[in-house]
């Protein structure tokens, strides 16, 4: 989740290392576009959490608008820095990108609580099982990736860009489950996944060409379409979760005696939910 493009450089006695974000004033059309970008993500993240003041639905995502609101405050320091032209604003731009990094995860586990959201126990088990895929993947994919020999920029560009494949393997795994299971989703968790995954697969497709064609060559297409590609998102965000639309489970009659289940859901689904519960209140 970034706004504003970045020019990915080594050293530099005003960076120390960091990687250099251009100043207004550059290339006509580049400056142009960026401030559109800005702009675009200013309107639309607004927009997002205003209606969801407005229609009183932000407990019902806790995590997403969480994340959301951190991206629009800090969105706007990091802007005030690079219209002002503050020399720290290569520091808070890099501060903002390690932290949307880890933020981003957020909107998994919110992804994931919904859909199993009829069966609390297996909630907390799925929250576990997103979890677990994004600490394996971490550990095994995204930490290598730090010590490996090659310079600062293209080491950057590997981790987002393994970083962004982990949480598109958790978020496609829980959708997976869902299908597997027949969980209704609704249209706010299918447009929240559906803007997710076109974020994660941009930004997956762009960062493999910026290791490929050289931080230096691909710098001003990456600084464009990694921004370009958060609004996407931002905006089937805001259509998908325009107002808060609950899933309604419809109940089907059993035998006497037994569980009312909905119908969307597997029997084997329950009857696991049902064990899980008498075992943790034992």
């Amino acid at each position: 989740m970034a706004t504003g493009p970045v020019v990915w450089k080594r050293g530099g006695s005003q960076s120390g290392g960091v990687a250099q974000a251009p100043r207004p004033g550059g290339a006509g059309e580049s400056g142009l576009l960026s401030a559109v970008l800005i702009i675009s993500f200013l309107a639309l993240e607004l927009t997002l959490l205003a209606r969801a003041a407005q229609g009183r639905f932000v407990s019902q995502f806790p995590f997403f608008y969480s994340a959301a609101a951190f991206m629009l405050l800090s969105g706007v320091v990091v802007t005030v820095m690079y219209l002002s032209v503050s020399p720290y604003y290569p520091h808070a731009a890099w501060f903002r990108l390690l932290m949307s990094i880890l933020i981003e995860f957020a909107v998994v586990v919110e992804i994931s609580d919904h859909i199993f959201k009829p069966y609390p126990v297996i909630r907390l088990l799925g929250r576990s099982l997103a979890l677990g895929i994004c600490a394996i993947f971490f550990v095994l994919y995204v930490l290598p990736s730090l010590v490996e020999s090659q310079q600062a920029s293209l080491i950057m560009l590997e981790f987002v860009k393994r970083t962004s494949l982990t949480k598109a393997v958790a978020v496609l795994s829980l959708l997976t489950a869902a299908y597997y299971y027949r969980l209704p989703l609704g249209k706010n968790i299918s447009g929240m996944a559906l803007g997710f995954c076109v974020y994660l697969g941009i930004n997956i497709i762009n960062f493999a060409l910026a290791e490929a064609y050289g931080p230096a060559r691909y710098a001003r297409t990456l600084g464009v379409v990694w921004p370009l590609s958060y609004t996407i998102a931002l905006l089937i965000w805001t259509v998908a979760l325009w107002r808060y639309q609950p899933v309604v489970l419809t109940a089907r009659a059993l035998p006497s005696g037994t569980r009312r289940a909905p119908e969307p859901l597997s029997d084997e689904l329950e009857r696991f939910n049902t064990e899980l519960t008498r075992l943790l209140r034992r």
